[in-house]
């Protein structure tokens, strides 16, 4: 089973979010993607799929940064044929 996770903002958050600063918005996203993960290792999913969009690229990086500091997960391209350029797939390894 995938576990998948939309980290744009309209999907995480209601009302107008235009009045945030860029640095909020990031926060926000990467709040939502740090309880996925660690949702998703708590019930021992397999694979979880983050959806962070394509844009410039920040939110991508932001993640690809926390989750380099899990040592049971490895991380990868979503399928493109599904989600495109927009996504990344995670794996944990359960012990």
């Amino acid at each position: 089973m995938i576990f998948e996770v939309d980290l744009h903002l309209e999907k995480i958050i209601s009302g107008k979010h235009q009045h945030m600063s860029n640095f909020d918005k990031l926060s926000i996203q990467l709040d939502e993607a740090k309880k996925a993960i660690e949702f998703a290792i708590s019930k021992r999913y397999q694979r979880v799929v983050l959806i962070h969009g394509v844009g410039e690229g920040v939110l991508k990086s932001e993640l690809e940064f926390l989750l380099n500091r899990y040592d049971n997960i490895s991380i990868q391209e979503a399928n493109y044929n599904r989600y495109g350029l927009g996504a990344m797939e995670i794996y944990t390894k359960q012990s």
